[in-house]
């Protein structure tokens, strides 16, 4: 059953305990060394926490100034702990305060598609210049949520078996349910390119959920910058 939260159709999370952060940071010139340095310890840090799940930073390729760190949760309450964290604190109120040009930007999402337990799934590199996180945005249409997210789903299940696909999911904000996002990690872009012109895309993609939003999707090209968990972690 779908919920509603300010109005907007909120989807079943496949892990209704599982919670999400997407967080960004903009780096003040000549500062992306220093950020990337804060990051990569926060990860190490983040990821001896109870409840964590997985806690990955990337950069962005065309903009290196700009960070994203994506982290899974076990349930609300270690999200929360994970927030209130010694830290957490230190690293957003001393280590980067000074090194970005505005505050940090921070998003609540829950994960509607399974996770991805295929065991023998190749994992994502940290660093890879030619392997490619993608994260699409996508801002729907009142009362369209629901459509929009089982096309998606769709896609989930059709994505997964392409070949190059690392890790494909999808999140719904909690803050604002109109906005759904993609986390895909790719071997390069020729295996990108190559699912965004198969006639799944096409039919799903192009066919039915652009014309279900508000404004074309946008999308962040990033580098995975720390080693992934070695092994997938599913809540």
């Amino acid at each position: 059953m779908i919920g509603k939260e300010r109005g907007r159709s909120v989807l079943p999370p496949a892990s209704p305990r599982q919670a999400t952060v997407l967080a960004q940071f903009i780096a003040g010139p000549g500062r992306a060394h220093a950020v990337r340095d804060a990051l990569l310890q926060l990860v190490q840090e983040s990821r001896k926490e109870r409840g964590n799940l997985s806690y990955d930073a990337h950069q962005l390729k065309n903009n290196p100034a700009a960070f994203y760190v994506l982290g899974n949760w076990a349930d609300e309450q270690a999200l929360d702990a994970h927030l209130a964290s010694a830290h957490v604190r230190q690293c957003l109120t001393q280590t980067v305060a000074g090194e970005i040009v505005a505050p940090y930007a921070q998003w609540r999402a829950h994960l509607l598609s399974e996770p991805d337990a295929r065991p023998d799934r190749p994992r994502p590199v940290a660093n890879s210049p030619a392997q490619v996180t993608l994260v699409p945005f996508f801002t729907i249409k009142a009362g369209e949520e629901a459509a929009v997210g089982d096309c998606h789903l769709e896609m989930v299940a059709i994505t997964r078996a392409e070949p190059g696909c690392l890790g494909y999911d999808l999140y719904q904000s909690v803050e604002d349910p109109s906005v759904m996002f993609l986390y895909e990690n790719w071997t390069d872009q020729a295996a990108l390119d190559k699912h965004m012109n198969t006639s799944n895309f096409y039919r799903i993609v192009r066919g039915e959920i652009d014309k279900r939003l508000v404004a074309p999707w946008t999308a962040h090209m990033m580098t995975m910058i720390s080693e992934p968990h070695p092994e997938r972690i599913t809540a």
